[in-house]
């Protein structure tokens, strides 16, 4: 008796996670890419109150266009990483943006706190690194969701 090919092939099924995974990607991309939007806008349209939270007075027309271009840095990583929400290939590559951008700014600020004096409990310095923690943490299990979905889908990055 012959077998057909179609009913003797088994139906390998993903977990159920796998069709989850890239809207929970986009979901925790899209906190620091709006963070990152409103940072730039406010550093370029209006940089004396941007910077004057935290103590830092511009008093030269040149120290203001500095902080403008401080602005477009941050719009610039905010489109990076909103253009690879955009599209399933560029998942894992926006959380490894994600993850350097928060890995970055978190050494900064660390050294900041050593070579400053810096600490905790000045100003909003909790609440930054608290959200720069969280959106690193989130990132990176979402990196490695990605990666176990492409490694499952066989996608070549």
């Amino acid at each position: 008796m012959a077998t057909n090919s179609v009913t003797a092939r088994k139906e390998v099924r993903s977990p159920w996670f796998v069709s989850l995974a890239p809207w929970l990607s986009r979901i925790v991309m899209v906190p620091p890419t709006l963070i990152m939007i409103l940072i730039g806008i406010r550093y370029i349209t209006n940089p004396l109150h941007a910077a004057s939270p935290t103590g830092v007075a511009l008093s030269t027309p040149e120290a203001l266009t500095d902080t403008r271009v401080a602005g477009a840095l941050a719009l610039t990583v905010a489109f990076a990483i909103a253009m690879s929400i955009l599209s399933f290939r560029s998942l894992r590559m926006g959380h490894a943006t994600v993850v350097a951008l928060m890995a970055s700014i978190l050494a900064v600020r660390l050294f900041g706190f050593a070579q400053d004096g810096t600490t905790l409990a000045m100003g909003d310095q909790r609440v930054k690194a608290v959200g720069e923690v969280l959106f690193l943490m989130l990132n990176t299990l979402a990196f490695y969701l990605q990666t176990y979905v492409h490694q499952k889908r066989g996608v070549r990055s």
